[in-house]
């Protein structure tokens, strides 16, 4: 994807919901209601290679992350 969100380490801990990273909620705020649009995605290790999680994001976060 052409936007690349930044990395889950800055922005995630152990209290943040798993469904911002599976790409159900707002990757930035959490939202899961209304528009999620797409907003890039992450790579993690995994045994073998590499897994894609792509993300999203509401309207308002949206925006600010394309400029």
């Amino acid at each position: 994807m052409s936007l690349t969100a930044p990395p889950p380490a800055e922005l995630c801990n152990e209290h943040v919901s798993i469904v911002r990273l599976h790409g159900e909620a707002c990757f930035y705020c959490g939202a899961a209601l209304g528009r999620l649009r797409p907003a890039g995605s992450n790579t993690t290790p995994v045994p073998g290679g590499t897994r894609e999680w792509l993300l999203v994001a509401c309207d308002e976060h949206r925006r600010g992350s394309t400029r």
